[in-house]
């Protein structure tokens, strides 16, 4: 229908999905690098945090975290997961003693 058009030649872009998982509300920070390989630190509080990056190839994404644990909560845990289009392509939990104020850099890949 429209010959040469450059829109239509595109590669449909990858939806990666980066999510932290705390079994307690806490604050703390998470360091990814985006679709350009550029390092970012966002800061989070709660217990659940998302990033959604779209990219147009399968690349290494890092992702890490540091949380703080203010009340030295005993027998707790961090999950890092990491989807591409759904798609789970890795999972990592961590324990969290409680014998620390802070704990990180928590990493995923």
């Amino acid at each position: 229908m429209f010959p040469n058009n450059r829109i239509m030649d595109t590669l449909p872009l990858l939806r990666v999905e980066l999510i932290v998982e705390v079994s307690f509300e806490t604050f703390g920070q998470v360091w990814f690098t985006d679709e350009n390989g550029r390092p970012w630190i966002k800061e989070f509080r709660g217990n659940h945090w998302t990033k959604e990056i779209f990219m147009n190839d399968k690349r290494i994404i890092g992702f890490s975290v540091f949380i703080n644990n203010q009340f030295q909560q005993k027998n707790q845990s961090l999950k890092l997961i990491k989807k591409v289009d759904e798609i789970l392509v890795d999972q990592k939990v961590f324990t969290i003693d409680g014998d620390k104020l802070f704990d990180g850099w928590f990493k995923l890949g």
